[in-house]
């Protein structure tokens, strides 16, 4: 063991053996007590609506360095917690901009935030404020937030609470970590630290305030999970909700336009904030960004899910690429690769540049270098994320080629198509309003991971796939054939088999061949959406969407494909 993984266990052992603070009320949060221990969520629920007497307009700052943040890990595959270097006790520096509408403290900035910070990176979401109740004349705010592993996806949400007056005053801020979707590394983080507020007029507010209001506006009506049996009195929840609760961010299931949501569980309670909890997306991006981009573009302009790679994609030259079109990499059938066992040639890349480098020079280089030619394109099987930023990559490349000689990059995938075209029309947060990008010039989108989502947003896309027209506000947006091939809807274009018989890709969509438990007489195919760890999303034909995300290594969801054909049959 190392120096630091010595002082590391003997910080936990002290840590376990210390007393938690009795509550973080206003007076502990004036004094100079230590946070010791996390403590319960209820410490950073707001009542009811109840609005603060004390506005709240300008800029919340923290500095980490000067508090003191302690840390205990629970799940390290890689030994992140052996390097001081990644400061993983440590919250990157914060200072930013917050409106108050009512009781909710809404922050300008939303989504991911890039940092210093060695590891970790911020994303902001609405919280509230109220008056303390033990301190005339003080508010109280509580935020919920993420901190996301910075090149990566793994995110870990968390609270903080302080108190403040109009007039800039302000106690110590306490916060706390006690959940993630994340596999490899799960952690508490938690401690106290000086904040400050700055009041200032934000000459944004009435926008950001206005965009708020249309986001809470566009949300689906959400029932607890139990209530299923009040609307459906044959369904038992546990058809939807069998995972255990450690394991498990966010679960649900959507039919009818309702979102029966089961409950956002931390280490130390509630998450009072389970409607802007942070998801992670992982290879959900396949599906809903590269796959969904595709198909916009193919839809802008026929055929151009058949154009070379090797022609749009400098980087990818050579016989390997000869023949390789962009829906076979959107198949993972570009006939390039080592092994076609399962994870084999997508864990090797992990060990290259693909995933730690930087910029996109090294992930574009390693990316197409990764594997050699093996087979026909179209013809075989072999999953690689690689594969997908390869796509995203040549998608980038069609924009500027549109814009002319000189290759203008001022159209983007991500921003330009994927959230003006669609996310934006459908009215989802604007948590996807951002992707993981390289760190540089070029900030090439990710496109086969990096998105962030709400629960919300998974359940009115999905629910939009599942509908199957591909049509916005009126207007075709999404190429129908290609939509209707990822849904498994066109028996001429199925996708390959993927690993078993009872396993197909398609345009960044898996699916799997089921008689739902000898409910049908006959197999059906239903689409699925799958991500690192333990996220799945089911498009289910009868127009109903399961989703779980979790971080245990399961990949299970036919229970609840057989509870919603109790409700609408799958089967016809």
């Amino acid at each position: 063991m190392t120096r630091f993984g010595a002082l590391c266990l003997l910080l936990l052992t002290a840590c376990r053996s210390e007393k938690p603070a009795a509550a973080l009320d206003g007076k502990f949060l004036q004094s100079n007590e230590p946070m010791p221990l996390p403590v319960s969520t209820l410490a950073f629920e707001p009542p009811a609506r109840a609005n603060p007497s004390n506005h709240f307009e300008g800029v919340l700052s923290i500095e980490p360095s000067r508090g003191r943040g302690r840390m205990k890990v629970l799940t390290d595959w890689f030994e992140y917690a052996e390097d001081p270097d990644l400061e993983l006790a440590k919250l990157p520096d914060f200072s930013f901009e917050f409106v108050l509408d009512g009781n909710d403290l809404i922050p300008v900035r939303r989504g991911p935030q890039g940092s210093n910070h060695p590891h970790w990176e911020f994303i902001l979401e609405p919280g509230k404020a109220w008056d303390d109740p033990g301190l005339p004349g003080w508010s109280r705010a509580s935020l919920p937030f993420a901190l996301q592993e910075r090149n990566a996806n793994c995110t870990h949400n968390g609270l903080m609470t302080f108190l403040y007056r109009a007039d800039g005053s302000t106690s110590r801020l306490a916060y706390q970590v006690g959940s993630e979707t994340c596999q490899y590394f799960q952690a508490d983080l938690w401690g106290v630290l000086p904040a400050e507020y700055i009041p200032r007029e934000v000459e944004s507010a009435g926008a950001v305030i206005d965009a708020f209001h249309a986001e809470t506006a566009a949300r689906l009506p959400v029932k607890p999970m139990a209530a299923i049996t009040e609307d459906f009195p044959e369904i038992d929840p546990h058809d939807f909700e069998w995972y255990p609760a450690a394991e498990v961010s966010a679960i649900g299931f959507v039919i009818d336009g309702t979102h029966y949501r089961g409950a956002c569980h931390t280490r130390f309670g509630p998450y009072p904030f389970c409607d802007v909890l942070d998801l992670p997306s992982y290879s959900l991006a396949k599906s809903i960004f590269a796959g969904l981009a595709l198909m916009i573009l193919e839809q802008e302009q026929a055929g151009t899910a058949g154009l070379p790679v090797a022609a749009h994609v400098p980087e990818c030259s050579g016989p390997r690429w000869a023949g390789v079109t962009l829906e076979h990499l959107l198949d993972m059938s570009s006939g390039n690769y080592e092994s076609t066992e399962a994870n084999v040639d997508e864990y090797a890349s992990y060990e290259t540049e693909f995933m730690s480098g930087d910029t996109h020079v090294q992930k574009i280089s390693t990316a197409c270098g990764l594997f050699p030619r093996r087979a026909p394109p179209g013809s075989t099987f072999a999953y690689h994320t690689s594969d997908t930023y390869i796509a995203g990559t040549m998608m980038n490349n069609l924009l500027a080629q549109e814009s002319g000689p000189n290759g203008d990059r001022s159209r983007d995938i991500h921003r330009d198509v994927l959230w003006k075209q669609l996310f934006e029309p459908l009215g989802l947060s604007p948590v996807l309003q951002h992707t993981r990008r390289s760190y540089d010039e070029t900030a090439q989108p990710f496109a086969g991971y990096g998105l962030t989502l709400h629960s919300d947003d998974i359940a009115r896309l999905g629910l939009f796939l599942a509908r199957g027209d591909g049509i916005v506000n009126g207007r075709q947006v999404l190429s129908p054939q290609l939509l209707r091939a990822a849904l498994q809807r066109d028996p001429s274009d199925p996708g390959v088999q993927a690993g078993s018989a009872q396993l197909r890709y398609n345009n960044g969509f898996w699916a799997f061949e089921t008689n739902l438990e000898n409910q049908c007489r006959e197999p059906v195919w239903i689409p699925f959406m799958s991500g690192y760890g333990g996220i799945s999303v089911a498009i289910l034909p009868n127009r109903s969407v399961y989703y779980v995300f979790s971080d245990h290594g399961r990949f299970e969801w036919l229970n609840a494909a057989v509870g919603s054909s109790k409700i609408k049959n799958i089967c016809e």
